[in-house]
């Protein structure tokens, strides 16, 4: 089956010149509304230079949403969930620090990673110290 028309970009009205680094705190509709641009343009304009914007805001809210995606990690107790966690938050470390290859894939692994993140730092157990697995 072929597309026959432009993908319609959402957003993309909301895609300013502004530093990622100069917006805070993230909320989690900005994440949300990074992830789907970036799926839209990884699926059909990685190369253009939104998707250049949106792999930056995308590492940026990485950045930010690491640290609670890792206290959301340390509050599962050990065994499967808690290595998939933890495995996660280390991969998306990692992913924000690498450059180059395929931009499509890129594109795509920020996004996912980022709505990963933003899931684990959302879960209200991530942020109260009294909730912590012995």
């Amino acid at each position: 089956m072929t597309r026959t028309s432009t993908p319609t970009l959402p957003a993309m009205a909301t895609m300013q010149a502004t530093s990622s680094a100069a917006v805070l705190p993230i909320r989690s509709g900005e994440v949300a509304e990074d992830v789907e641009i970036a799926l839209a343009l990884a699926a059909h304009a990685p190369h253009e230079a939104a998707a250049v914007e949106v792999q930056a805001r995308l590492r940026a809210h990485i950045g930010k949403l690491a640290d609670p995606a890792q206290q959301f990690a340390d509050t599962l107790s050990e065994g499967r969930a808690h290595d998939i966690a933890v495995s996660t938050v280390r991969h998306a470390r990692d992913l924000v620090c690498a450059q180059g290859g395929n931009p499509a894939a890129c594109l795509t692994l920020l996004a996912k990673l980022a709505q990963q993140l933003a899931r684990y730092a959302a879960d209200p157990s991530a942020h109260d110290p009294g909730s912590h697995a012995a």
